[in-house]
């Protein structure tokens, strides 16, 4: 990777002999692109089941889902994961609490807002 420029996941070597990810996997993960219009529950529940047909001897399935997970998202949740700081998740429970911190804090942006349009509301101008 160019410095500067490295994606947000970092995959675990992978030392495994004729370990490939086939075409077919990928376009499953790619027929179900989460976007954050749709419950991330689910989409997450898909990844998993997708993820979980993949079984190499040598290649722990968290490391699949890594690998695998930049291709299930789309639009602004794929701008979310291009926006996070280099090399910042090394796991998968990394990447998950990565994704849930980021669900708060808009959810607490989005409260925030509505507890000052509210307090704007009930205060009349003098």
């Amino acid at each position: 990777p160019i410095e500067g420029y490295e994606d947000a996941i970092v995959v675990p070597p992978i030392n495994a002999n004729n370990f490939e990810l086939k075409q077919t996997l990928i376009n499953l993960v790619l027929s179900n692109q989460f976007t954050e219009r749709q419950d991330p529950h689910n989409h997450l529940r898909f990844f998993n089941k997708v993820t979980s047909t993949f079984r190499h001897p040598e290649v722990p399935n968290t490391t699949v889902k890594l690998l695998l997970f930049p291709f299930s998202l789309e639009g602004e949740a794929r701008i979310w994961l291009d926006k996070e700081p280099p090399r910042s998740i090394l796991t998968w429970e990394d990447l998950i609490a990565a994704a849930v911190e980021d669900k708060l804090d808009i959810r607490m942006n989005r409260f925030e807002k509505s507890l000052i349009d509210m307090k704007n509301s009930l205060i009349t101008p003098t």
